[in-house]
C-alpha cells in the first residue's frame, strides 16, 4: 500500500470521526434547546435523518442544516411518539411490579404476556423513528407500519440489540472517550438494520 493510500485513509478515518463527534455534539444542543423533555425524541428523529444519508451514499450532505431542518419538522410528531412510548413503557412497568406480587399460574400467565407485549413494544418502537425519516406515511400508519415491519423483521432488532449491547458494554470499559460517540453509534445501527428492511420495500420515501 502506497503512503498516499495510507494518508488517505487515515484522512477518511478522521473525517468520518468529526462527523460522529459533530452529530453528537448536535444532539446534545437540540436536546438541551428542547429542555430535555421535549427535546430527546425530535433531536434522535434528527440524528437519525442525518444518518439515513450517510447510509444512502450522500457522505457531503449539510449536517446541520439536514439536523435542524428534521428537528422542526417533525418536533410534534417525534414529541408524540416519544410520550406514547414512555406512557406504554411505563405501563409495563406497572404491570411487571403486579406480576412480581402474583404468584402460581397467575404469575406464569403474567410472565408470558408481560414477554409478549414487551417483545412487541420493543420491535416497533426499533422501526418507528427509522421509519419516520425514510417514508412518508400517516401519524397511525407509521404504528402499524412499524409493528408489522418489527413482526415480519424481528431478526433484524435482535441484530440492533446486539449491536448495542456491545457498544453500552463498551463504554462501560471506556467512558471518558466513548460516552460522547453514544448517541450518533446508537442511531447508526438503528438506522442500519432498519434501511436493510426499508430498502427491499416499494413505500414512498422522504
Amino acid at each position: 500500500m502506497s503512503g498516499n493510500a495510507v494518508v488517505d485513509r487515515i484522512m477518511t478515518g478522521l473525517e468520518i470521526l468529526v462527523k460522529v463527534f459533530v452529530i453528537n455534539g448536535l444532539w446534545i444542543l437540540f436536546t438541551a434547546l428542547g429542555l430535555v423533555v421535549f427535546g430527546i425524541f425530535p433531536a434522535t428523529v434528527a440524528l437519525l435523518a442525518v444518518v439515513r444519508k450517510w447510509i444512502m451514499g450522500e457522505s457531503d450532505v449539510p449536517i446541520f442544516k439536514t439536523f435542524a431542518g428534521s428537528y422542526k419538522k417533525e418536533f410534534v410528531k417525534a414529541n408524540l411518539y416519544g410520550l406514547m412510548i414512555v406512557l406504554y413503557g411505563w405501563v409495563l412497568y406497572v404491570n411487571y411490579q403486579y406480576m412480581l406480587l402474583a404468584d402460581g399460574l397467575l404469575q406464569l400467565v403474567m410472565v408470558i404476556g408481560l414477554i409478549i407485549t414487551t417483545s412487541l413494544f420493543l420491535l416497533t418502537v426499533s422501526f418507528l423513528f427509522p421509519s419516520l425519516v425514510h417514508f412518508k406515511l400517516s401519524f397511525v400508519e407509521y404504528l402499524k407500519f412499524s409493528f408489522l415491519l418489527g413482526v415480519t423483521r424481528f431478526y433484524l432488532p435482535v441484530l440492533a440489540g446486539i449491536g448495542l449491547t456491545i457498544v453500552y458494554h463498551s463504554v462501560l470499559f471506556y467512558p471518558g472517550v466513548l460516552v460522547w460517540f453514544v448517541p450518533s453509534l446508537t442511531g447508526l445501527i438503528l438506522m442500519s438494520t432498519a434501511y436493510q428492511a426499508f430498502r427491499k420495500l416499494p413505500e414512498a420515501q422522504v
